[in-house]
Order: structure tokens, then C-alpha cells, then sequence
């Protein structure tokens, strides 16, 4: 079988994880009104804690290594998140919680701007991989 490339691979994910956050802001204009602030606020949080972070730790380890760091984050953020939110709705702590379409268009948009300002602005220094 074989094996796709690391430039594929991105390409795919991020194909697909558009079309999800498409499908995502078509829920938001079926509803009506759209959180523009949450959706920003959001990428913007997301941008500025993801993109140095993910910078940082490029150097650090090598990319079977990073792969792996990958999904385990992924699978705490998929078991944290739905009980966090459950919990939040629980006990009424937040006022306000975003719509889950709100959270997925505000996280794409984070995670493309930390992309290319990686590819943009950031040394080579600091992208390379080991």
C-alpha cells in the first residue's frame, strides 16, 4: 500500500476538516444569526495559543514523535470537551456558551492563521524539522 506524503496528508485534512466547518456555518445561517465575536474571539485564541506552541515543539521532536503527540492530544480534547460542557451545563457556569457550530468555524479559522503565518512569516529556522 502507499503511503501518502506529508503535503498530502495536511492537504487532505484540511480539505475535510473544511468541509465540516462548511457544513458548520450553513447550520449558522440556517439559524439566523451568526456569533461573529465568538467566531473571532475564538480563532484568535486559538491562533495565538496553538501557532507558538506548535512552533516550539517542532523543533523539539521528530515527526513520528509529533504524529503521536497529535492524536493523543486530540483524544483528550475529544473526551475533555463534551464533559467540560457538560459540566458547565450542570452547574450553569457560563452565561453564554457559543454554538458547537460557532466553536468549529472559530477553531478552523484559529488553526488556518497560525498555518499561514507559520508558512508566511515565521523563520525557516524556527519551521524547520528535525
Amino acid at each position: 500500500m502507499k503511503s501518502l506524503s506529508h503535503f498530502m496528508g495536511q492537504f487532505l485534512v484540511f480539505v475535510f476538516v473544511g468541509i465540516f466547518t462548511l457544513l458548520s456555518v450553513l447550520q449558522l445561517m440556517e439559524r439566523g444569526a451568526i456569533p461573529w465575536i465568538s467566531i473571532a474571539g475564538i480563532g484568535v485564541i486559538i491562533a495565538l495559543l496553538a501557532g507558538p506552541f506548535v512552533w516550539l515543539l517542532r523543533d523539539q521532536y521528530s515527526e513520528q514523535h509529533r504524529e503521536r503527540l497529535t492524536l493523543v492530544a486530540f483524544g483528550v480534547v475529544m473526551i475533555a470537551a463534551p464533559i467540560t460542557l457538560g459540566l458547565a451545563l450542570a452547574f450553569g457556569v457560563p452565561a453564554y456558551i457559543p454554538p458547537f457550530q460557532a466553536l468549529i468555524v472559530g477553531g478552523f479559522i484559529g488553526f488556518l492563521v497560525a498555518f499561514i503565518t507559520e508558512h508566511t512569516v515565521v523563520p525557516e529556522r524556527l519551521r524547520a524539522a528535525q
